[in-house]
């Protein structure tokens, strides 16, 4: 990791010298379909054509959300992309977060039809107590209905999450959108229709940079420079079409400026 460190810290030295293209080390977590290191995944991609109009290419790693914030709070890696809610008050003056987020998640419920006909009339987290609540272990969700005093059961991935709504053993499942609905397609195809889902709530999501690596400040401004141009030319809501299902974006994911 230090020699990738270092790679990454040459090539950012060869950007301030003129050289043409950069390469950059970030890091990121497993959640498909929005972020990770195997394939095609929406918050990655936006991240890559950001990156890209500033010449800029993405080297994507992925460790454990807990040890990729140490990596860049200590400076070892410039930057993660996250759900900037896991940032705690007090850790903040470790980092570097944009006021304003690349994008939001959608955290829904998920729950049995047959036992809520009525839907749950959700206005916030805290409506979710009373009840057994599935979440994905390292998710903003384990802080923010702990928070709200909700009852949770804390699972190990997003597959055993919904697995366990459909045989019973959770009342509700909390998690992305897109996430939860590939995972009953994956597992549960024919089932997708018995089950509901209502907005607990927004999730801001976006690059977090180091307050203590030497790229941090050069790159963010390359970053946020980079959004504002595909904003502007179209390719940020192009990217969000290819995830949604028949181009039906959901509104509540977009940043401020673009609602």
């Amino acid at each position: 990791m230090k020699r990738a460190f270092l790679a990454a810290a040459l090539l950012g030295l060869g950007s301030v010298l003129g050289f043409p293209q950069q390469t950059v080390d970030v890091l990121t977590t497993e959640y498909e379909p929005f972020c990770g290191v195997h394939g095609d995944t929406m918050w990655c991609d936006l991240v890559n054509a950001a990156f890209a109009r500033e010449g800029v290419t993405v080297r994507w790693q992925s460790f454990p959300q807990d040890r990729e914030k140490a990596m860049v709070s200590d400076g070892q890696n410039v930057a993660f992309l996250t759900g900037t809610l896991v940032i705690d008050p007090a850790e903040r003056q470790n980092f570097i977060v944009n006021p304003e987020p690349l994008i939001y998640a959608s955290i829904v419920a998920f729950y049995p039809r047959e036992k809520y006909p009525q839907g749950l009339a959700l206005r916030g987290p805290g409506d979710l107590k009373g009840r057994t609540v599935g979440v994905v272990q390292g998710t903003a969700s384990v802080s923010v209905l702990g928070k709200a005093g909700v009852d949770i059961d804390v699972t190990t991935d997003k597959d055993q999450l919904i697995k366990k709504l459909v045989a019973g053993r959770e009342d509700i499942a909390v998690i992305a959108d897109l996430t939860g609905l590939g995972a009953f397609k994956a597992f549960f195809p024919g089932q997708i229709a018995a089950y509901g889902y209502e907005l607990v709530y927004s999730s801001p999501i976006d690059l977090v940079f180091s307050k203590k690596n030497p790229l941090s400040r050069e790159l963010l401004n390359r970053y946020n420079s980079g959004i504002s141009k595909i904003k502007a030319d179209g390719t940020f809501m192009e990217i969000l079409g290819r995830y949604y299902p028949s181009g039906l974006i959901n509104r509540s994911i977009l940043p401020r400026d673009m609602r």
